[in-house]
């Protein structure tokens, strides 16, 4: 957009301005509309001789220019309201660095936990006692987690290791049916059972060959058929561990079941599909919209909730997808998003409290990539997500800066530590 200089003095309420440093000015964004006095005083208080503003954006004309230069007026004391401004950008640069902290925890704890994951898969058999008392640990520590604190947040990030997608998976889908059997209110006997059933829900997959599992295409109706044994495969399998709970494997031998029966490998439907495995179904089926093999073809959170509402009525369970979506949000973590004042970012985490005011990553040319600027829109009443953007139609620039996740994990992080 077409930007002009003005002079200091030319300016109004109503004016699109941009700044040129982040570190130079009191205000949270570098481009904004002139909303009120208190930020005309703090622009003219910087000592600016003009200043660049957006025709397009503003709502009135620049003042004429005085033909008088603009009188320095002393001051016996800083304006209030103009520091008011500079503290609250101070404690917002606090407040970043705080949050950029928690969110390396975060990351940093769910790669402890893939590496967990993948250490057990493969002891599995080798040393099953010993795998499941590891099992139990696991599950057990994230389960207390939820029940601790419910003002959890559900935090995006990275998957680094494609290499490693089995084990991003069955953490993916323990996580997210952990935090819908939550809000569904099982009891704590219930969420361990759904968890122990979700992380090992695909070890069947051992016995099918890599090449299904990893083609990029359709499969053959024979190497469906392959594939679809390896519910069949885990089940067997999980019947030699000792003492996996009953709902550990109703997980395992239903996370493919749907109502209508049209799901696999029984073709159950109705009651006959336990709430287990329909919760574990709703979190395997989202994590596999997210996560395709071909990265190219996977859906944005928001694009996969969309999908499964449009497309799966009547085979999954409409409270519980219900459900999930309020856990989720509307702009699930991972979403790449448009405020009302024209800025892009992604979200990072939601509050299940808060869906309409997610945290999120924000994109300024102006700020240092490393350095960017977090909002938690629930301390922000004038912002808003006003829509979602693809990331292939974002322009390079922004979708290099945002990084979005071209494969989702998903980590619940206690929201009393957050900022």
């Amino acid at each position: 957009m077409k930007e002009e200089r003005i002079a200091i003095d030319q300016l109004r309420i109503g004016l699109y301005v941009r700044l040129d440093t982040w570190m130079e000015h009191p205000f949270l964004f570098n481009a904004f509309k002139i909303r009120n006095d208190k930020q005309l005083a703090a622009l003219r208080s910087l000592g600016l001789k003009d200043i660049l503003y957006v025709p397009e954006r503003s709502d009135a004309p620049p003042l004429p220019p005085s033909s008088q230069p603009m009188p320095v007026v002393a001051r016996a004391e800083p304006d209030p309201e103009v520091l008011a401004l500079w503290e609250e950008k101070k404690a917002r640069r606090e407040k970043v660095a705080a949050r950029r902290t928690s969110v390396a925890q975060c990351e940093r704890q769910f790669s402890r936990g893939v590496d967990t994951v993948r250490a057990l898969m493969r002891n599995l058999f080798a040393r099953p006692q010993e795998s499941v008392v590891q099992i139990r640990a696991v599950i057990t520590e994230m389960v207390d987690s939820l029940l601790a604190d419910k003002d959890v947040l559900v935090h995006v990030m990275s998957s680094k290791r494609a290499d490693e997608g089995a084990y991003y998976h069955a953490m993916n889908v323990t996580v997210l049916a952990l935090l819908l059997g939550r809000a569904a209110q099982l009891d704590d006997g219930q969420l361990h059972d759904l968890g122990t059933g979700c992380l090992l829900h695909d070890i069947g997959k051992e016995r099918i060959p890599s090449q299904i599992l990893r083609k990029p295409g359709a499969l053959t109706s024979a190497e469906r058929a392959f594939y679809e044994l390896h519910v069949e495969y885990g089940l067997e399998m999980a019947l030699k561990l000792p003492d996996l709970p009953r709902g550990a494997l109703e997980v395992i031998a239903c996370h493919h079941e749907m109502l209508d029966g049209s799901g696999f490998p029984g073709k159950l439907s109705g009651d006959r599909v336990g709430r287990l495995a329909r919760i574990a179904a709703i979190a395997n089926l989202f994590d596999n919209l997210c996560n395709r093999i071909n990265l190219a073809d996977s859906m944005t959170p928001a694009e996969a909730l969309a999908h499964m509402f449009k497309h799966y009525g009547g085979k999954l369970d409409e409270a519980l997808l219900k459900l999930f979506v309020r856990q989720m949000g509307v702009y699930p973590p991972g979403s790449v998003v448009q405020l009302n004042n024209d800025a892009i970012g992604i979200v990072v985490s939601v509050r299940p409290e808060q869906l309409l005011h997610p945290n999120i990553l924000i994109y300024d040319t102006d700020v240092p990539k490393e350095e960017a600027v977090f909002f938690d829109l629930a301390e922000e009443p004038d912002l808003a997500v006003v829509r979602s953007l693809r990331p292939a139609d974002l322009p390079r620039e922004v979708y290099d800066y945002l990084s979005p996740r071209t494969r989702v994990s998903y980590v619940v992080e206690d929201g009393r530590e957050a900022v």
